[in-house]
């Protein structure tokens, strides 16, 4: 059945607590980009996608923003033809918002926030910022996912590979498919001058970390609500 946009319209404003989801997630949304911006910034890993594309928009010469939707655009075709049930409001919104709010807070900081703090020469501070902006990044990604106003076009692939994959658990699924978006990185700057070394540990652990943290904080969410 071809993707009708009519229907798809109808079912995101009948979904239960709308205007409530759809304001969790747009603050989701943009809480993602605003903690990323200061990861790419402090060039110690970002989460593995980003990790990806941003070594690519470099290799290229596109920004950040950019490429990451035109990425996601592709990938959101796949989407749609095979479970197009993932899609909503929040999967255009985080395939067109995140990269280019994450463009606009780099800009900011690199005019405001002195350069000794993202390079490293003020080393306490720069250790605290990274560990406060994950834990921001993860709280920010599961408030977007767990509003279930459809996945990323990154994770909704993500998702579609783990169900084909039956016999793998979903979080080895994911860990694997996020550890393929880090190799990509490493081996499109290979040859080029792109600094990864820095930055490749910290991907490494939102590889690892990422999917079974979102999941966690999800139940933790979920359990608050169901005790309300």
């Amino acid at each position: 059945m071809a993707f009708s946009l009519k229907q798809f319209l109808r079912e995101q404003f009948i979904v239960p607590d709308f205007r409530k989801k759809f304001l969790i997630m747009i603050l989701g949304i943009f809480f993602m980009g605003f903690f990323l911006s200061f990861l790419i910034c402090i060039n110690w890993g970002t989460d593995p996608y980003s990790f990806q594309n941003k070594v690519i928009s470099t290799r290229i010469g596109w920004t950040f923003g950019t490429w990451q939707l035109f990425l996601n655009a592709l990938m959101f075709i796949f989407v749609i033809i095979f479970n197009r049930k993932l899609i909503g409001f929040g999967t255009i919104a985080n395939m067109v918002l995140i990269g280019y709010i994450s463009d606009f807070f780099v800009w900011v900081w690199r005019q405001c926030i002195p350069s000794q703090l993202f390079s490293g020469q003020w080393l306490p501070a720069k250790i605290a910022l990274f560990i406060l902006t994950l834990l921001g990044f993860v709280v920010a990604a599961s408030f977007y996912m767990n509003a279930e106003m459809g996945l990323s076009p990154y994770d909704a692939l993500a998702t579609i590979i783990g169900n084909a994959l039956k016999k793998i658990p979903r979080a080895i699924s994911r860990i694997l498919f996020d550890g393929t978006a880090v190799v990509v990185g490493v081996l499109v700057s290979l040859g080029t001058s792109i600094e990864i070394r820095s930055s490749l540990v910290g991907s490494i652990a939102m590889c690892l970390l990422l999917g079974p943290m979102i999941q966690i904080v999800g139940k933790l969410l979920h359990s608050k609500k169901s005790d309300v």
